[in-house]
């Protein structure tokens, strides 16, 4: 089937609802966390064990796929990724064992995991300057639509359908974008990519590591998604166990970070024309680590004070990860299916070891401290990456590109 010839932005918003359904796919599941542990009988930490699986895999998945998106082109992989999606959420809705289930809900991370991945690539490929950081902008804003639909979606399904609803929902949806994929994804000319061997392969990955600012971007990466998913995972049990709210008011009270992250993720659209990207990150990453010391001191006692932790959070949230898919994709032109592959691996990974290492701090030590000193360790790590010179180097690397254009 041969895709027709659109315009910049028509396949901007194509990638980008795409990438919006892979989100979908990992958030929806978060407000029935409950049901699930309730409908298998399995323990609340079998249960983060799916969640933290499905981030895994999706890690994996980015340093396969970055290469492959690099060398051979988006399309096929593309394509082949929403069909194993398909199969997936079928199983999912159909398991009636955990263990089926569960194997069915990674073989779903495999399937979505490429999808974002392309959508930043080929946003990558299609603009360039303050344009590429608007569309990134959009990008991050419809895929940040996700997490504000997603609870809400996952709490109502689930309360009338139970969770094979929820499944057979994505079924549906999956199809719809297979079709709308296959007619409108450009096709690139892969005689024109070069041949994938070991020695390209580490190539890519060794410029990525010696590059400073790709250095810092990956390690706040890890950590600051490493918070937000402990954030998220932790967020149903407080609601239901502590201030003993029901699925639906669960997926209503992810709205206030849900939608604050798309408020960022405009603001930042609004701010990178204005505003160099170092300062952005110097105000974005400190502001992110105030609002989660904040949540920190305040979630245990007031559903106001952190509704308004959570909305301070969620705009931090939706200016971060589109600044630094920005920085990024800027640092690593002639890669940036690489590049982007290792960003998206190192946060999946710390969205994977979020709920995991978090669930075994919070057995131990109380909430108030957990994410205290979350936050806190956040500042430090921000503050001393831009002394070791991310700064200086990021500058660097500009002026090197305005003289080599």
């Amino acid at each position: 089937m041969k895709p027709l010839k659109l315009s910049s932005s028509f396949i901007l918003y194509l990638v980008c609802i795409s990438a919006f359904f892979a989100s979908l796919n990992q958030n929806i599941y978060s407000p029935i966390i409950p049901l699930i542990r309730d409908s298998f009988h399995v323990s609340v930490s079998m249960v983060n064990l799916s969640v933290s699986l499905f981030i895994f895999i999706t890690a994996v998945m980015q340093i396969i796929l970055g290469s492959i998106v690099d060398f051979k082109g988006a399309r096929f992989v593309m394509m082949a990724s929403i069909v194993i999606t398909v199969i997936a959420s079928i199983g999912c809705a159909a398991a009636q064992d955990f263990t089926l289930f569960l194997i069915f809900r990674v073989l779903q991370a495999v399937g979505t995991a490429a999808l974002p991945l392309i959508a930043a690539t080929t946003i990558g490929g299609l603009f360039e300057g303050t344009k590429r950081g608007s569309a990134m902008g959009t990008y991050q804003m419809l895929l940040s639509v996700a997490p504000a639909a997603a609870p809400i979606l996952g709490g109502f399904i689930g309360e009338r359908y139970n969770y094979p609803g929820i499944f057979w929902f994505l079924t549906g949806l999956s199809v719809i974008l297979l079709l709308a994929n296959a007619f409108y994804f450009p096709r690139e000319d892969t005689g024109k990519k070069a041949n994938m061997t070991a020695n390209k392969l580490m190539s890519h990955y060794t410029d990525i590591f010696k590059n400073r600012t790709g250095n810092a971007i990956l390690i706040l990466s890890f950590l600051i998604f490493f918070i937000y998913f402990s954030i998220i995972v932790y967020l149903p049990i407080l609601l239901t166990d502590s201030y003993h709210l029901d699925l639906k008011i669960v997926g209503l009270l992810y709205l206030p970070i849900a939608v604050s992250t798309i408020a960022g993720s405009m603001l930042f659209k609004w701010i990178q024309k204005k505003v160099s990207l170092g300062r952005l990150f110097l105000y974005g990453n400190l502001t992110a680590a105030g609002s989660i010391v904040f949540f920190g001191f305040t979630h245990s006692f007031s559903l106001v004070f952190m509704s308004a932790a959570l909305v301070l959070f969620g705009i931090t949230m939706g200016l971060i990860p589109p600044l630094f898919s920005t920085m990024m994709t800027n640092e690593f032109e002639d890669n940036r299916g690489s590049a982007l592959g290792m960003f998206n691996f190192i946060r999946y990974t710390g969205m994977a070891c979020g709920p995991i290492l978090s669930g075994f701090l919070l057995e131990r030590l109380s909430s108030v401290s957990v994410f205290g000193w979350f936050g806190i360790a956040y500042a430090a790590a921000s503050l001393l990456l831009l002394i070791a010179g991310l700064k200086t180097n990021h500058s660097t690397s500009q002026k090197q590109k305005a003289a080599r254009s």
